[in-house]
């Protein structure tokens, strides 16, 4: 499936940069022509301004002309399309004056092409100058060969570029491919290994309470109560199920960014204490002091989310705390944000383990006998809670010293 999406990647990008590449040469080029010949027809009309203005002096300035500036050719005309003059002398053949001939009539700027060489000429009449009575048109000619040798090498180069511009293109386009499937591979692994991992999670306890079932159905003329551990057993999956399944939605919406966030003004420090309070019970049970030193925190943020974050938080530690374990819980304020700290004395996480905590249905317990309840699905719903309220979280673990979680919210949500 890869491979047929990186070549189409590979085609698409080196298109693209290929259609760039010569897009830019074309214009390169045609501002280069642009400007070369707007350069040749000034010249031109300014040699035509300038002899028009000093038409008393022109046989003058013609002869200068021809010292000057060889590029520039004057055709001088007499009655009767008869050519008195050309200046200098021998610069065009007798073919190129009997074409310039037929090209009397022409006014403005054009342009014409004799043989191999290409001109720029505009017609001036003189006919009225007194002085110059024996010519009655000046055509006043620029050859182009310069300018379209410039050209022709420029177009060469071009060529010659965007010969090369295919392989720029095709190699481009392979490193932008592979740069593009990075996230792809990424979220395809990630996607492949949450089916995997959601497949084994169901599989488990639909095991048991198929079996539960079965050896239901093979006693029936058991009571209730000789069967209550069976049917406890299978009620215990149902629970299971149904929390996995409500997490699933949950991490769902979220990703489809269907989960709106109720802002509002709340006091995080009862929701804190509400949160101890309903563990404390727990911590009892299992011989572990829970402890809370909670100050007043008035902030901006979803009551109901931000509730199931600290459950979250203090479900795993409670979990993970073995008896005569500690747990504590601070919670302050400090430049704009609320601090708050969880810490406890329980199995701590292997430092191995550390970078894939927040991976959905990652859990250390890799042999996943499911000894401890829970779908690894809890910190990647903390985490999305903590981002959607712009805040951050971090966890620091010693295996067999304990865990520290450290959550910093602001206190006006941004988001």
């Amino acid at each position: 499936m890869f491979k047929k999406t990186k070549r189409r990647l590979v085609i698409l990008n080196a298109l693209v940069f290929f259609i760039l590449q010569n897009t830019f040469g074309a214009l390169i080029y045609f501002y280069t022509y642009y400007s070369l010949y707007h350069q040749v027809d000034q010249n031109i009309l300014e040699k035509k301004n300038h002899l028009l203005h000093e038409r008393e002096r022109m046989g003058t300035e013609l002869n200068q002309e021809r010292e000057e500036n060889h590029r520039l050719v004057y055709l001088l005309w007499g009655k009767g399309n008869k050519l008195n003059q050309v200046i200098p002398s021998n610069s065009i053949t007798h073919v190129g004056t009997d074409r310039f001939s037929q090209l009397l009539n022409k006014e403005g700027l054009q342009s014409t092409t004799i043989g191999t060489e290409s001109y720029r000429f505009i017609n001036i009449s003189v006919s009225t100058y007194k002085n110059y009575s024996p010519v009655q048109k000046i055509q006043v000619v620029y050859n182009l060969k310069r300018e379209n040798e410039m050209l022709s090498h420029l177009l060469m180069v071009i060529g010659f570029g965007s010969l090369l511009s295919v392989f720029i293109a095709i190699l481009a386009g392979i490193y932008l491919a592979n740069k593009a499937l990075i996230p792809i591979k990424m979220s395809w692994e990630k996607q492949q290994q949450f089916v995997a991992d959601a497949s084994h999670e169901l599989r488990t306890p639909l095991s048991v309470m198929k079996l539960n079932l079965e050896h239901l159905f093979r006693h029936p003329d058991h009571s209730v109560e000789q069967e209550s551990e069976t049917i406890h057993q299978a009620i215990q999956e149902i629970n299971y199920l149904s929390k996995m399944a409500s997490d699933l939605l949950t991490l769902a919406r979220s990703d489809s960014n269907q989960l709106q966030l109720i802002q509002e003004t709340i006091q995080l420090d009862e929701i804190l204490h509400q949160a101890v309070k309903d563990f404390k019970t727990l911590a009892i049970l299992k011989n572990i002091q829970l402890t809370a030193d909670i100050h007043p925190i008035k902030m901006i943020g979803d009551k109901e989310r931000l509730k199931q974050l600290f459950v979250i938080l203090l479900d795993n530690a409670l979990k993970y705390t073995k008896e005569n374990g500690t747990i504590s819980i601070k919670g302050s304020v400090k430049n704009s944000r609320t601090i708050i700290e969880i810490s406890d004395t329980g199995i701590g996480i292997p430092k191995e383990d550390l970078p894939y905590i927040f991976d959905r249905y990652y859990r250390g317990d890799k042999s996943r006998t499911r000894h401890l309840e829970g779908a690894g699905l809890g910190l990647s719903i903390a985490r999305w809670i903590i981002q959607s309220h712009s805040g951050k979280i971090r966890i620091m673990s010693k295996e067999g010293e304990g865990t520290h979680v450290l959550v910093s919210l602001p206190l006006k949500n941004k988001n």
